[in-house]
């Protein structure tokens, strides 16, 4: 169902006529209704106190008005990325909850929410993408299944903007990549720890999850095809390989495909209780072994382009023995922005340094192992102050 607001505007003296019914609602300016739609104007006083205090509501559908509204968030204020990605994820947590426990939700108050984190998270990227990539490496500090939809969907909009994709569709993507698990929450906690070989029975609830997704999502109030499209088609693989259909390459929209290849990406380089993330250089190897199979062939090296062979997040060792974390990219995809945070001795900076990988001493030598890195502040890495993130209403 399509939302109605109504924008308020002033009468024109031809619009009134006398023992003709009025074509819509008419207010006064603190919006009182003064005479329905459809009510007859009986007298030339009746018409002229109208015309002097009336307004008259014009209808706007938020089908019409939906690019205008839903735009990323602009920022007026300082802004801690790293903190934000964290409200980020405690308000994803919070619609998960309220998706599963409201067994009729007021309607569009799903879609409300999950927009309102949209947009949001599309204005840090804008604000700050370098940053944001960087918390999708940096911050582990939440639940598999609220982190790995957030890290997706940071790394989602970044290459949706280098495709150029229309913001109708970007949202829809984004919604979809934030709520494509949601049936498997629970199941997930258990997954994420699991050691042993997957069950039959685990099988099947994995390969069923999209399309049950999809109706959770349905049954909440959402009716926004091209979201539920998303969400049924988000483990689709170009050869077929994917699940639940089997879909192939030229049946999968390139908003699906951008999903896919993100969740690859940050399921490899996000810890596992049983094994340790795995390095960036070998998560690079694994994506080209897969392009065109598991991953869109042409999209992998568009992804691979745009976030760097370093990309934010990533730690590094200098050829002069320092440990650093890339902090930005630049126009050399060898010679990112990084911040040392050890010395070549071992001790620790009390505050991390910036280095131009440019330069000999401090070119890129490898990237490191999980056990070789040491705790950081991800926004003192970037010069942030510890900013607090203002409480936001929820929609």
């Amino acid at each position: 169902m399509i939302m109605k607001d109504f924008e308020l505007s002033s009468i024109s003296s031809d619009e009134l006529v006398i023992n003709k019914p009025v074509p819509w609602p008419v207010y006064d300016e603190f919006g009182k209704l003064l005479m329905a739609k459809g009510s007859v104007i009986r007298t030339e006083r009746q018409r002229d106190i109208l015309m002097r205090v009336g307004l008259y509501a014009r209808e706007i559908s938020n089908e019409d008005e939906k690019d205008e509204r839903l735009k990323p968030v602009s920022f007026n204020r300082q802004v801690n990325p790293f903190a934000e990605f964290e409200d980020i994820c405690l308000r994803l947590s919070e619609l998960f909850q309220y998706i599963e426990k409201k067994e009729n939700p007021p309607e569009d108050a799903v879609f409300k929410r999950t927009m309102g984190i949209v947009t949001y998270l599309q204005g840090l990227v804008a604000h700050d993408a370098d940053a944001m990539i960087g918390a999708v490496h940096l911050i582990d500090s939440f639940p598999y299944h609220i982190l790995h939809p957030v890290q997706c969907a940071i790394l989602s909009e970044v290459i949706a903007l280098r495709f150029e994709i229309d913001q109708e569709k970007r949202l829809s993507m984004l919604a979809a990549t934030l709520t494509s698990n949601i049936s498997m929450n629970a199941y997930q906690v258990k997954l994420h720890q699991q050691r042993k070989p997957l069950t039959e029975q685990q099988r099947e609830v994995i390969e069923k999850h999209p399309d049950v997704s999809a109706s959770m999502l349905e049954t909440s109030g959402i009716n926004d095809s091209y979201w539920l499209k998303l969400v049924r088609c988000h483990h689709e693989r170009p050869d077929g390989s994917g699940y639940p259909k089997g879909l192939k390459a030229d049946a999968l929209p390139i908003e699906a495909k951008i999903i896919a290849l993100s969740d690859v990406y940050c399921a490899m380089v996000t810890p596992r209780p049983y094994r340790e993330s795995v390095t960036y250089k070998e998560t690079l190897r694994e994506l080209f072994v897969q392009r065109g199979r598991s991953v869109d062939e042409r999209l992998t090296t568009i992804f691979v382009h745009e976030l760097g062979l370093y990309p934010p997040g990533v730690y590094v060792k200098l050829q002069n023995g320092e440990l650093a974390v890339v902090v930005g990219r630049t126009h050399s995809p060898k010679e990112p922005l990084v911040a040392s945070v050890r010395k070549a001795d071992g001790d620790i900076f009390l505050n991390p340094r910036r280095r131009n990988t440019g330069i000999r001493e401090f070119t890129i030598r490898a990237t490191c192992l999980q056990k070789e890195q040491v705790a950081v502040n991800p926004a003192a890495l970037w010069g942030i102050q510890a900013l607090q993130v203002p409480k936001k209403r929820m929609m």
